[in-house]
């Protein structure tokens, strides 16, 4: 077992599959693309499923802030999941919190204010144990 040169980073590896993953069309049964280029190509290619423009998505994950709350970060292809339509790079955290709200614009607005004390109309104060945020006639 002798050293395999990756034809990607061009750094020598030994010829095992702790350094390069397999791959039957191959005669030694190895990739010509050591782990981590393998690895990070398809980080760098991969798109969420359903995303129906691949150029869009890799346009977003190529950001390197959320376009949320501008965190410098690797970001995350977020997306319509009705539609497949791209709507932007988000970090981990904005993408994950639109996820909990169900991408519901409505009650995303809801939470807003209840964060700043309001209720729906915007005027009331919220008190703990009070009117419902959806009670529109405060």
């Amino acid at each position: 077992m002798g050293l395999l040169t990756c034809t990607k980073c061009k750094a020598e590896k030994p010829e095992t599959s702790e350094f390069f993953p397999p791959h039957n069309k191959k005669k030694n049964g190895l990739d010509s693309w050591c782990r981590s280029c393998r690895s990070a190509h398809k980080k760098f290619n991969s798109v969420p499923k359903g995303v129906t423009d691949i150029a869009k998505a890799r346009e977003a994950k190529a950001l390197s802030e959320c376009v949320i709350c501008g965190v410098e970060t690797n970001v995350v292809v977020d997306h319509d999941h009705a539609t497949g339509d791209v709507r932007g790079g988000l970090c981990q955290g904005c993408n994950l919190g639109l996820g909990h709200f169900k991408d519901n614009p409505e009650t995303l607005r809801l939470a807003a204010l209840y964060l700043e004390g309001k209720c729906a109309c915007g005027d009331c104060d919220v008190y703990w144990g009070g009117k419902s945020l959806r009670a529109w006639d405060c």
